[in-house]
């Protein structure tokens, strides 16, 4: 076979080495490889444009704001009932929850000793009476004998009876009258101590000082009481459960705001789903410092008719602070929400105004977030009022991303 025909053979490929089968498998795997990682590059590309955003209506409403405290619940009107002798209990005649009237026999003491008090201070006002009538007698003596006296020295000049005479009846009439003031303190004084004697005897019976309810009861029968430097307080009663008290705590930050005759709500832990109603009645200047947090109490008063409000319990309160009619509002999240940042975005998205009133919200234009600057006013703990922005009631804000 001449070249000629070899080049001939080698164009048309006929008799020409075959290629190895490696090679084959090496370029088809290559060639997978690819398509797969085409196919993931498109999927993450399609799922980027199909991100779902959570939007939200901006809507023109009226905005509620309020301020949020905590405090418990009291009666308006609390009476410690105490006593004001020693001894001890006898009798115990009311329990918790009883209804009293002014007046009323609540407790007694054994009045043994105190009437024996009594009986001693009788006596010892009789025998002061008594001591009353011996100086009278005795004063009445000493003036006839001065009078005597006197008039003899008179008569006779000078001459009779002697100097030392005459000072001696001075002297005894004068100690007569001072034993006659003597005796008449001593009455008075007998008279006093009879009279705290009696008064003391009074009290050995606690009645009731007002109409009420009985809410505690601190003292049993053969119970000893001692009134010494304190009063022993053994009930304590309300006037009235039908109108009852909240003192909440206000922060000093919020103090501004609150008002009285402010409108409260407040919930407690007995009733989750049942709201309250009140109207703070004072303001207390006088701060309380609890952790290093500085507050206010608010009284705030609380009708109770159906008494399901009982003192002690502890509520959550929104101080109704005011009213604004008619506002472009957002939903708090709108002013929260952040687009996810893109990687080839070297823009930083994120809000770093959160201390001024200046802060921006998210709306969709293709599908695509577009960012605007607001001007956020006051909230009511779920949307906000807007005071200046371009947003108009057609626009709907991004709260959210969806879920895949």
């Amino acid at each position: 076979m001449n070249p000629t025909t070899e080049s001939i053979k080698q164009t048309l490929g006929v008799d020409a080495p075959k290629k190895s089968p490696f090679k084959k498998y090496a370029i088809a795997v290559f060639v997978l490889i690819l398509a797969a990682v085409a196919g993931v590059l498109w999927v993450k590309q399609n799922q980027s444009e199909k991100t779902q955003y959570i939007t939200a209506p901006v809507q023109i409403k009226d905005l509620t704001t309020s301020v949020s405290a905590t405090g418990n619940l009291e009666p308006t009107n609390t009476i410690d009932v105490g006593i004001e002798v020693s001894g001890t209990i006898t009798d115990v005649l009311v329990d918790y929850n009883d209804r009293v009237q002014v007046g009323q026999l609540m407790a007694r003491i054994d009045t043994t000793k105190l009437t024996s008090n009594v009986t001693s201070a009788k006596a010892a006002l009789q025998r002061a009476q008594a001591n009353v009538s011996v100086a009278k007698a005795t004063l009445a003596n000493a003036q006839n004998e001065w009078e005597r006296v006197h008039k003899m020295y008179t008569s006779t000049g000078g001459n009779y009876p002697s100097k030392q005479a005459v000072d001696e009846a001075d002297n005894a009439l004068l100690s007569a009258k001072a034993s006659v003031a003597a005796a008449i303190a001593q009455t008075q004084q007998s008279q006093a101590e009879l009279a705290i004697g009696q008064d003391n005897l009074r009290k050995a019976v606690v009645v009731s000082p007002i109409e009420g309810i009985v809410l505690n009861r601190k003292v049993e029968p053969g119970q000893t009481v001692v009134a010494a430097m304190q009063t022993p307080v053994l009930f304590t009663m309300a006037k009235s459960l039908n109108t009852m008290k909240v003192i909440v705590s206000v922060d000093e930050a919020d103090i501004g705001e609150v008002k009285e005759d402010q409108n409260v709500t407040f919930s407690v832990d007995a009733y989750p789903n049942q709201e309250f109603r009140g109207v703070i009645t004072q303001l207390r200047l006088n701060s309380q410092i609890l952790n290093g947090v500085v507050t206010y109490d608010a009284v705030v008063e609380v009708p109770n008719a159906d008494l399901k409000l009982r003192p002690g319990m502890t509520a959550t309160a929104q101080v109704i602070t005011g009213v604004l009619h008619r506002m472009l509002t957002v939903p708090n999240a709108a002013l929260r929400f952040t687009p996810p940042k893109d990687k080839n975005d070297k823009t930083k998205k994120a809000q770093d105004n959160t201390n001024t009133n200046t802060k921006s919200v998210w709306i969709l234009r293709n599908n695509q977030p577009i960012k605007i600057d607001v001007t956020a006013g006051q909230s009511d703990g779920v949307s906000t009022a807007i005071l200046a922005s371009k947003l108009t009631t057609n626009d709907t804000v991004i709260v959210g991303i969806q879920e895949n």
